[in-house]
């Protein structure tokens, strides 16, 4: 007598015990017992922890500057300014258009910027805001922290 019943021995989800094979599933590892996660969590080294940095004040407004990342050196000393007073200064000493807009371009650079007529941005003037090549102090702590935000 013929057996009815399809053979399952080769089709490929069958094979072996009847479990199910799958080349993309791993078994899960087992969890550490409490004792072994405690123990790694005492051996790894704490965070180095930022020195705090003393609380600098704007030269130009006279308000503490909390955020140093965001300042610019004044062109007087180099001290830290806010960004937004060198803006101010800027935007009193130039004597811009209605079409001007004043922009940080970067490296120590202010522009003064218009929208051409082909929609693209023209930088008209560029102002020498920062000395080049010059660090100062009061970001060197920034420059060498290993855990920058």
């Amino acid at each position: 007598m013929m057996n009815n019943e399809p053979n399952n021995s080769n089709h490929p989800s069958k094979q072996g015990n009847g479990k199910f094979r799958n080349r993309n599933f791993h078994k899960r590892k087992p969890a550490r017992p409490a004792m072994q996660r405690e123990t790694n969590a005492q051996s790894q080294k704490p965070r180095a922890e930022r020195p705090p940095q003393e609380l600098k004040i704007c030269a130009a407004c006279g308000k503490p500057i909390f955020d140093l990342a965001g300042a610019i050196a004044s062109r007087e000393d180099g001290e830290p300014i806010h960004f937004d007073c060198a803006l101010e200064i800027l935007s009193k000493e130039e004597k811009l258009t209605q079409d001007e807009k004043l922009m940080y371009l970067g490296s120590g650079f202010f522009g003064v910027c218009a929208q051409s007529a082909g929609g693209k941005l023209e930088v008209r003037r560029k102002i020498r805001w920062e000395a080049a090549g010059t660090i100062q102090s009061w970001r060197k702590p920034m420059i060498s922290s290993p855990n920058l935000p």
